[in-house]
């Protein structure tokens, strides 16, 4: 329960740095605009990832503890880039269940079109 208060509060103050947005509805869900696909090593030697491009497969593939920190990410990210400033909390567990059951079902998917899938909208191209 401490990590997700932690979570909740670093998303918080993360999502209010974001650019100006609209005010959503309180029960939103995210809008997906991120995967992320491994790419090359940079010049610094660490990793790059496109967070646009990360599939289903990989991020199902992923251990327990990635997945689980990956997917908040995604929440997080996707709610920043659709300018969604209050998240219910009590809904995060849920919404993402509906998105790794959309996944287990299309793994092809990207995980922004999983998350636009799950919440009824057209999927990204």
């Amino acid at each position: 329960m401490l990590e997700r208060a932690v979570f909740v509060i670093a998303l918080t103050l993360w999502c209010a740095a974001c650019g100006p947005a609209r005010q959503p509805d309180v029960a939103a869900a995210p809008p997906a605009q991120a995967a992320s696909a491994p790419a090359p090593a940079s010049s610094s030697g660490g990793r790059v990832w496109d967070v646009t491009q990360i599939t289903c497969a990989q991020l199902l593939n992923a251990e327990d503890d990635d997945r689980a920190a990956a997917m908040m990410f995604y929440y997080g990210y996707l709610a920043a880039t659709a300018g969604i400033k209050v998240i219910d909390v009590d809904k995060i567990d849920g919404n993402i269940h509906r998105v790794v059951e959309q996944c287990s079902k299309a793994p092809q998917l990207t995980v922004p079109q999983a998350f636009d899938i799950a919440f009824g909208r057209p999927p990204r191209p």
